[in-house]
């Protein structure tokens, strides 16, 4: 399951088309299977539409293979690649100006409780209602802890855009899931320039639990060798093919 936060601070840097030298060390191999289920769940929480998700992973973890010789000396080579993901899917977005809200279908974990489940399709279901930026800036403000500025850098947009953004979203995804902020103590407005919600946050708890919910999902829809194999013949094609 995914948890805590793994955004990058400092050197991150998307690598140029055509960059490493093809090979493909035994240990990708095993960073591939180990992370990808949790980075499509992210992925997923973003976008809120499996077929972007699974391409901006897929791209990012080929850009990722083509330079493995750089990226695996990195000290957080996962968080370069959630770096590589984000941005492929604010292109997306911003290429087609509103998401598809087609309806996401994964298979139910086998460990999930049935009240567990529930909550997640409420929140993957309010989510959806929500204008994209302010879905994706949310979710890097509560899954990844991102300040306003990091948010801002990330996507190339101004920081009081990130703030404003962020705001809006809790706001309207706390009404939409009955948390009334009346009796929440820590308030709808994190403090400026903290990156993430504060300990105790239930907006920031209910959005990890969907995210676990969903990591476990896709960790059991998919065997680890026909992804292995999808990134392969994505390799072929070329990134941004389908």
């Amino acid at each position: 399951m995914s948890s805590g936060t793994d955004s990058v601070r400092t050197g991150a840097q998307e690598p140029a088309p055509g960059g490493g030298d093809g090979r493909d060390p035994a240990d990708f191999d095993a960073f591939f299977t180990t992370h990808r289920p949790a980075l499509l769940a992210r992925a997923v929480m973003l976008c809120g539409n499996r077929q972007d998700a699974e391409d901006a992973v897929q791209d990012a973890f080929l850009a990722a293979l083509e330079n493995w010789d750089s990226i695996s000396r990195y000290e957080q080579p996962k968080a370069w690649v959630n770096l590589v993901m984000r941005r492929k899917l604010w292109r997306a977005l911003r290429l087609r100006l509103k998401a598809k809200r087609a309806a996401l279908d994964v298979t139910l974990p086998r460990q999930a409780l049935p009240d567990e489940t529930a909550q997640a399709r409420l929140v993957l279901t309010a989510m959806s209602a929500l204008p994209p930026r302010q879905r994706m800036v949310l979710v890097m403000f509560s899954l990844y802890a991102m300040t306003d500025q990091e948010i801002a850098d990330d996507l190339g947009i101004a920081a009081s855009t990130a703030r404003v953004n962020v705001h809006k979203g809790r706001r309207n995804l706390r009404r939409m899931l009955g948390l009334d902020p009346t009796t929440d103590p820590l308030g709808e407005v994190p403090l400026v320039g903290t990156g993430g919600p504060a300990p105790g946050d239930r907006l920031a708890a209910a959005l990890n639990a969907t995210e676990s919910w969903l990591c476990s999902a896709l960790e059991e829809e998919q065997a680890p060798e026909q992804a292995r194999a999808d990134l392969a013949g994505r390799r072929r094609r070329g990134p941004g093919r389908t």
